[in-house]
């Protein structure tokens, strides 16, 4: 029996079902900081490269990390109706907003509400491997200063997003990390900037695209034509196409993009350091 093969095709199905699920013409609240060309592609429904069967597995185990959490809440929701009553307190699990004027939909994580206090705390859940753990809580000389700007941006459209419907006198955000190799967990509190930086992102996007529509009545055939130059998401060369170069390595549509980036050799990762031994006789 191959399990290996068995387990990759049902991974194989079960993307399937989730890009149908979003195979809608809106952004992604999950995509928020992303290369503006990406986002185009995905609005349109450009065709996608093949994940290989451990990028599958990595995706799946953060879904299931993701889904554990979300579980839980819900079970402590239900333990706790009449406390959180008595508190004046709302928690919102896999909670759908929308942004009409942005054209941003998504589903956040967690998020708590008092009703007396008008305080909204709003959290995303984080699966990290080793690499991007020790950027956050590692030694401070392999810390990364403003790493992972696309999850705060993220998190910080979930906060516009309720902001909008709930109006709170506070907002505060929180990354919650999943350490997968270890299990570790921990807190950051991010800065409530984000929430106004998100709708700079989003309106920014929503610009260029208003733009690009009233020039060319900008379609997904011009966009794969990858011998017209597009001006405002040409590669390397406008603003946010990409933010950071390592987006181009790890972009579904790097086979249909005109960009180079994604060919260039990948960081490699730190070497451990060798112990040195005694050896006694």
């Amino acid at each position: 029996m191959d399990i290996k093969s068995i387990y990759h095709n049902y991974l194989v199905n079960k993307q399937e079902k989730t890009d149908k699920k979003r195979n809608v013409q809106s952004f992604h609240a999950s995509s928020a900081g992303k290369c503006y060309r990406q986002q185009f592609y995905s609005y349109f429904n450009a065709p996608k490269k093949s994940f290989d069967d451990k990028t599958l597995r990595i995706f799946r185990l953060g879904t299931i990390i993701h889904k554990d959490f979300e579980l839980s809440i819900i079970e402590y929701i239900n333990k706790n109706v009449d406390k959180l009553h008595e508190e004046s307190t709302t928690i919102f699990t896999e909670y759908g907003i929308k942004i009409d004027e942005l054209n941003v939909i998504g589903s956040l994580d967690v998020a708590q509400y008092n009703n007396e206090t008008e305080i909204l705390d709003v959290y995303d859940i984080k699966s990290a491997a080793a690499y991007t753990w020790q950027k956050h809580f590692g030694r401070k000389e392999n810390r990364v200063t403003n790493s992972n700007d696309n999850y705060k941006l993220q998190l910080g459209t979930y906060g516009l997003g309720l902001k909008q419907e709930l109006q709170p006198k506070k907002i505060q955000l929180h990354l919650f990390w999943y350490n997968k190799n270890t299990s570790l967990v921990r807190e950051m509190l991010i800065n409530p900037d984000y929430v106004s930086l998100a709708s700079e992102y989003w309106e920014g996007l929503n610009e260029i695209f208003k733009s690009l529509d009233q020039q060319f009545g900008i379609d997904l055939e011009m966009l794969l034509d990858n011998n017209i130059d597009i001006d405002g998401i040409i590669p390397e060369e406008d603003y946010g196409v990409p933010f950071e170069e390592w987006e181009c390595r790890y972009c579904a549509y790097s086979d249909i993009c005109p960009s180079k980036l994604s060919e260039k050799t990948p960081r490699q990762p730190r070497k451990p350091r060798t112990r040195s031994r005694i050896w006694t006789k």
